[in-house]
Order: C-alpha cells, then structure tokens, then sequence
C-alpha cells in the first residue's frame, strides 16, 4: 500500500486573527486534509474527512514549562500537531474538549505576549527607516537603499496596524473578562 497523498499550501494569515486560520484548517479537515505542518507554508496529509478543532497558541515558553503545557493539552484531549516559531498547532476530534484559553483573561494574556513581540520588532526597525545610508559605497547604492528602507517601511505599518488590532482585542477580552466576573 503506497503512502498517503499530500498536498503543500502557502497561506499567511495574522496573528491578531488566529481564528480564521483555526477555520480554515478545520474545513481542510472537513475535505479530508489533515495537517502535518503549519506557519506560512501548510503541509496536509489527505486522508478521511472529519469533524475536528484546531487551535492555535502563542507559548514563548520552553523546555520544562513548554513539556507542562503540552502534557496539560494533551490531558485535556488535544494532539499537539506542529509548532512553528512559538506558534503551537492542536487539534481534537473530541466535542467535549475543553477550550485552550477556558476564559477570556488567558486568552488576553497570550495576545499580550504577541504584543509585546510585535513592539519589540517595530522598535528595532524604527531608526532604520528613511536614515540615509553612511558607508560611502552604499552611498551610491540609492536605488537599493530605497528598495531596503520601502520594505521596512512597509513592515513598520503593517506591524503598527498590528499593535492597534492587538491592542484592540485585548481591550475587547478584557471587557469580557470583566462582564464574565460580575
């Protein structure tokens, strides 16, 4: 028997809105496919269409915090799939399953720690933008400096953007939090 087929999808999706790559992968499912590898460029292993949950979470954390985590997932019913940078990959094809973030607090805090993540790049590429170049060769290398400083520039917005989405569902959660207290 030969093995199962697979199929390679690039797909970007943003961290501030991780429950649309959470739908998605749960539809893939649903058509039979079956992640193996996530991040930017999906790997799907085809086999039996099914009703599953996936979900996604940001964890900074490593060795034994990171093997506490993973066994607590595990406990409550999630396969952990892939990680991709701090990105955890989990899925389940029990209805029972709890959620990750049980209430709106932890899921906020996660958001944090990608906040904190998205700042501090931003910060770092800050005094780069439109500074003049000092080394005289690069001096007349005008049109790469442009070129370099443009995609800077356009990472700069895209993560200020970013920090306001996030900065926006932490508020959101926290309301929810709040509402959920009372």
């Amino acid at each position: 028997m030969g093995d199962a087929a697979t199929i390679t999808r690039l797909r970007f999706f943003t961290a501030w809105n991780a429950e649309a790559e959470e739908r998605w992968l749960e539809q893939m499912a649903r058509q039979g496919w079956h992640l193996t590898r996530g991040g930017i460029l999906f790997k799907f292993r085809q086999g039996a269409p099914s009703m599953v949950r996936y979900r996604l979470d940001y964890r900074s954390e490593t060795g034994t915090k990171l093997r506490e985590y993973l066994d607590l997932c595990r406990d409550a019913g999630y396969e952990h799939v892939y990680q991709f940078a701090s990105w955890h990959y989990f899925r389940t094809s029990d209805p029972a399953a709890p959620e990750l973030h049980t209430d709106p607090a932890s899921l906020a805090d996660s958001y944090k720690r990608i906040l904190a993540l998205l700042a501090f790049i931003l910060l770092v590429n800050l005094p780069f933008i439109l500074s003049p170049p000092r080394h005289s060769r690069l001096a007349d290398w005008s049109l790469v400096w442009f070129f370099i400083n443009s995609i800077r520039l356009f990472l700069v917005v895209v993560l200020g953007y970013g920090i306001i989405r996030m900065a926006i569902r932490i508020r959101e959660l926290r309301a929810k939090s709040t509402r959920h207290m009372l």
